[in-house]
């Protein structure tokens, strides 16, 4: 019986979760035709540092554009970033690739981008936020309450489904991890 190696194994276990994204963009695109709109949520990629205004370390550029190729195929309509650089940089492959320009909402004002999220339109939304706050926010949207984002976590993807039905808005959340260091 051959044994697989520890590499082969975290292979086969990022094959699996970029699968199973897809099959969660195919419903996604059925929904929207009703008037669903789906938020896409990540805490910004790696950064270099502990200082408060750090930017992405190589690994999080790295990350950022597995993000842009990763939602390539997604009509990412409208992006959301804080006023910090390391959510810019996050966001820019992807921006860049889409010709958007996101929305700059202050990291201190959380509720800020609760109201814009809320009152958003798009079908499709990045919003590229932090870790700190990140929770908080999905959960003011209606997803349910997910474990405070550990630091050197910055792998977490997150998929917010709305109804357009304001009473019962959360249709469905999807908590998975993204584009590994190593590829």
């Amino acid at each position: 019986m051959r044994l697989f190696t520890l590499r082969e194994i975290h292979f086969v276990k990022i094959r699996i979760a970029t699968l199973y994204v897809v099959l969660v963009l195919l419903c996604v695109a059925h929904a929207h035709a009703q008037g669903v709109r789906t938020i896409f949520l990540v805490r910004h990629a790696d950064k270099i540092s502990d200082a408060p205004d750090s930017l992405l370390s190589e690994a999080g550029h790295r990350r950022a554009e597995c993000l842009a190729r990763m939602l390539a195929d997604v009509d990412i309509q409208r992006i959301y970033i804080s006023d910090l650089q390391r959510t810019q940089q996050t966001a820019a492959p992807l921006a860049q690739q889409r010709k958007l320009t996101p929305v700059r909402i202050p990291l201190a004002k959380p509720d800020e981008l609760i109201k814009a999220l809320e009152a958003e339109k798009s079908a499709n939304v990045l919003v590229v936020w932090h870790g700190t706050t990140l929770p908080g926010i999905m959960h003011a949207l209606g997803a349910p309450e997910v474990p405070p984002i550990a630091e050197p976590e910055y792998d977490r993807f997150f998929i917010l489904t709305l109804a357009p039905d304001k009473q019962h808005p959360a249709l469905s959340f999807t908590v998975l991890r993204y584009c590994d260091r190593q590829e």
